[in-house]
């Protein structure tokens, strides 16, 4: 049995329920569910902590990057889709919104931004597939 308290936080973890969701664009269901899966890790490790009397760890004013080493791994993979989507997010604000500068590019600085966008995207797409195959590995 674990005696150290990150190894007895570990062990109680629980994962999301089962969540799919059918019919919207890929894009959509990456940020829904993979929010979902961050919050849901979030929130269940402070459950833990408080139901063990060891929420003195966990303070919504402190520092709580603590939280993400008890992630389970489909929960990181999640993290990580969730990383790439808001920098291809930031991305497509030079092309379109109140930032937008894309027509003032020159056709190497346009070049250089689509190679960037689709470097972006490529990594959002295997991040979301890494995550949807790391959680169908669940069932």
């Amino acid at each position: 049995m674990a005696t150290d308290i990150h190894s007895i936080i570990v062990s109680r973890r629980t994962a999301l329920p089962s969540h799919e969701l059918a019919g919207i664009p890929f894009r959509r269901w990456a940020a829904t569910i993979c929010t979902a899966e961050v919050r849901h890790a979030r929130n269940d490790v402070a459950a833990v902590t408080a139901r063990l009397g060891a929420d003195m760890l966990y303070c919504e004013h402190r520092d709580t990057a603590w939280i993400d080493g008890y992630f389970l791994p489909h929960e990181t993979k999640a993290a990580v889709a969730l990383n790439w989507l808001s920098h291809v997010h930031v991305h497509e604000g030079d092309a379109r919104g109140p930032w937008e500068r894309m027509s003032r590019m020159s056709g190497e600085e346009k070049a250089r931004w689509l190679a960037r966008y689709r470097y972006l995207l490529k990594g959002f797409i295997r991040a979301a597939k890494a995550y949807r195959a790391a959680r169908a590995s669940l069932a």
